[in-house]
């Protein structure tokens, strides 16, 4: 018996659950929130206009 076509869709989509992506993503998100944070605190400790950077 033939296997179940498999959908291109389904092919494109199934590197959202590849772990190699998933922890790029939590890595790049980590970055992020890093970067997030400092510009927060710098705002808070030094004055620096946070508008110029936050887009």
């Amino acid at each position: 018996m033939a296997k179940p076509q498999i959908s291109s869709l389904r092919k494109d989509f199934r590197i959202f659950g590849d772990p190699g992506f998933l922890v790029t993503l939590l890595v790049i998100g980590t970055i992020c929130a890093i970067g997030a944070a400092i510009l927060v605190h710098a705002a808070n400790t030094y004055g620096i206009p946070i508008r110029d950077y936050w887009r």
